[in-house]
Order: structure tokens, then C-alpha cells, then sequence
């Protein structure tokens, strides 16, 4: 990678932060008239942090919303997707790859608890990233397998899951009818469980009838005192 500099439009990074399930230990926000809901939005995404994936970014509305996730530790941000996602997947490993000694002499994981080291980390990594979309930093620059808490070999099985799915950018809305803000990935973690169930119901009912079958095999065998049904 060639020599970083200053990040030159920083309103690119919309919120980050660092999270233990769902409770925040810091966090990062470009402050913005039209974000006034940013934290809130944020928190509804980290209750729906996608199981069972290291990985997981989906864009709405100019925005993309990205998970790095090590359990019980998240590395969530919301990009504008101006940023390309090459340079915002190298940047947000940088986050994660500075934090890892502190989160492993860390034991006091409360609500911001965290902010001093995150501010710090996440001001070295500006100034040694660009991220605009036209700089070349970072453009060769892969997401990697390294896990939140060291050498973990779990975080080397878990799914990657990239949605990014202009089409359903129009079905989106970001509040319920009663004004509520809404995970705008809501509808895609639950085709994912749709599927999931879907395929659980199928195990079921094909074990039930191996079972069934087997149950007549055994009672076959029983009326015909074994094989001799076959001699006739």
C-alpha cells in the first residue's frame, strides 16, 4: 500500500462503533441535522446483527450498513456509498485489527467504557487511511479472517454474506407506522430465518419417514419370520 494520508471527506463515515452483543463500548458519529436518529437506527441494527456471519453489509438509500463480527463483539458501521466498499472493508479491519490487545486485557465492558481507546484508535486510523473514492489507498486491500479476540479458529468457519440489493433499496423504510425506526435489513434477516426453519421442517419430515420405513422394514421381517417371504 502506498503512503496514507488524511482522510479528506470524513462524512463518508456516517457511525461506527464497537459493541458487545448490543451494549455499545463506543462509538463514532458525524454529526448531521438529518442523523438526528443515527444512534437509535444503530441500535435497532445491532439487535438484528446477522447470526452466524463474520461478514454482512447491505446498502439502502445511499448507505451502507456493515458488520465485522467476532461473538460476543460487533465492529458496525454506516457508510455513505460513495465510499467504496474495498476502502471501507480495509479501514474498518484496521479498527478491529488496533483493538483486539485492548479488548484482551479489557474486563470491564460497560456502556462506553471503551471511548478513550476507540477515539484513539479510530484517529490513528483516519489519518493513516484515505477513503475517498477516488484515492487508490487501500484498493488492493482484502477483508480478512482476523478474529476480534486473537487467534480464534471459529471466525475462520463462519459465513461471509455480502447483500446488496438495489431492488429492494425501494421497498425500504426506515420507520414503522408509528414512527419507530426500523433496521432497514429487518426483511433480509427474515427470509433468512424463513429459510432457515424451512430447511429444519424439511430435515424433519424426511427423518420421520426414514423412520416410518424403517418401522415397516421391522415389521416385515416379523410377519415373514425373517427373509422367507422371498422364498414363495
Amino acid at each position: 500500500m502506498g503512503a496514507a494520508s488524511m482522510i479528506w471527506n470524513p462524512d463518508l463515515i456516517q457511525y461506527l462503533c464497537i459493541a458487545k452483543s448490543t451494549t455499545i463500548l463506543a462509538h463514532h458519529i458525524n454529526k448531521n441535522p438529518k442523523d438526528s436518529n443515527i444512534e437509535t437506527l444503530a441500535s435497532k441494527c445491532l439487535e438484528q446483527s446477522p447470526p452466524n456471519h463474520s461478514f454482512f453489509s447491505h446498502t439502502v438509500n445511499n448507505r451502507t450498513y456493515t458488520f465485522l463480527i467476532e461473538p460476543p463483539f460487533v465492529l458496525f458501521a454506516i457508510f455513505d456509498t460513495h465510499l467504496l466498499k474495498s476502502h471501507a472493508i480495509t479501514f474498518l479491519n484496521r479498527i478491529r485489527s488496533s483493538l483486539i490487545e485492548t479488548l484482551n486485557k479489557n474486563d470491564n465492558f460497560t456502556p462506553f467504557s471503551l471511548q478513550p481507546q476507540f477515539d484513539s484508535v479510530l484517529n490513528e486510523t483516519l489519518n493513516y487511511y484515505d477513503l475517498s473514492p477516488n484515492s487508490d489507498n487501500g484498493k488492493s486491500s482484502q477483508p480478512t479472517t482476523l478474529p476480534l479476540l486473537g487467534n480464534s479458529g471459529e471466525g475462520l468457519k463462519k459465513k461471509k454474506r455480502v447483500v446488496d440489493d438495489a431492488k429492494e433499496s425501494a421497498m425500504v423504510d426506515l420507520s414503522s407506522d408509528d414512527g419507530a425506526v426500523l433496521c432497514p435489513f429487518n426483511k433480509v434477516n427474515d427470509r433468512q430465518k424463513a429459510k432457515h426453519i424451512w430447511k429444519k421442517h424439511v430435515w424433519i419430515v424426511l427423518q420421520l419417514d426414514l423412520f416410518v420405513c424403517a418401522v415397516l422394514f421391522v415389521i416385515w421381517l416379523w410377519v415373514c419370520s425373517g427373509f422367507q417371504c422371498m422364498a414363495y
